[in-house]
């Protein structure tokens, strides 16, 4: 707990900073709101819809940080990745901590404003959500989280093959943020997109979620959705045990 602690400290240090993030978190959903206005100008539902889904589609991507490839990352190239391995503590566990303090610091930094203007000026929207649907969005969240912390922690060990691991996080974010229903809803996708972007694990990090809260009892397939979600996780989790596995074989830790 300490670790996280100081980690989190580390982040609300910076005051300049944390102004200068809340005040872009707020204007990125202000012009994306306002795109949204001027698309569905006729249609009052649609526009309320949308900007609930912009908003809640900010307060997710908080949790998603490439934080996790570059903490892995940094202690590859400075060495202290086979000091970690010697403390009473999973290296894993111990990257999950330090970084998971941070982003809960992103969280109540960004997360707080951006919510509050949700609270705000969308009370009728937010009134029609069904509690029940939204804990289980929360819960999806929470899986696909975890999908998305161990796919980015793979990246970090790409460190012990790459000098520079920035082009794959670019690459996996972007590839994520398109295909995730992150921007655009994938329901105004076109019709030839559709499958293949179903089939990808991506949709469950922002599209499922969202619709789940937004949607209620009218969102389709939601126990298939979350077996699905629980079955990337899984593969996730097998993945990064294997990736791990093959870091330690290229650390030799000499001493008594």
């Amino acid at each position: 707990m300490s670790y996280f602690t100081i980690s989190m400290k580390k982040v609300l240090h910076y005051r300049w900073h944390n102004l200068f993030c809340i005040m872009g978190s707020l204007l990125s959903v202000a012009a994306t709101a306002l795109m949204w206005h001027y698309i569905y100008w006729e249609d009052w539902e649609m526009r309320q819809y949308m900007t609930s889904y912009v908003i809640l589609s900010n307060l997710i991507s908080l949790l998603y940080t490439s934080r996790y490839a570059d903490c892995v990352a940094d202690k590859v190239y400075k060495g202290t990745f086979a000091v970690d391995l010697l403390r009473p503590v999973s290296f894993l566990k111990l990257n999950f901590i330090e970084t998971a303090g941070e982003t809960a610091a992103e969280v109540i930094v960004r997360g707080i404003p951006t919510g509050a203007v949700l609270f705000y000026f969308y009370r009728e929207q937010i009134k029609r959500i069904e509690p029940g649907y939204a804990l289980l969005g929360a819960a999806a969240v929470f899986l696909a989280f975890l999908f998305y912390m161990m796919a980015f922690t793979v990246i970090g060990f790409l460190a012990f093959r790459f000098y520079e691991i920035w082009p794959f996080n670019r690459l996996l974010n972007d590839t994520i943020r398109f295909f995730s229903g992150c921007f655009i809803p994938l329901a105004l996708f076109p019709a030839w997109m559709q499958t293949p972007v179903r089939l990808m694990p991506f949709q469950y990090l922002y599209s499922f979620p969202i619709e789940l809260i937004l949607k209620g009892s009218g969102c389709v397939n939601i126990g298939w959705n979350f077996a699905i979600l629980g079955v990337w996780d899984i593969g996730m989790a097998a993945v990064l045990a294997l990736v791990y596995r093959k870091a330690l074989l290229h650390c030799v830790v000499q001493g008594g």
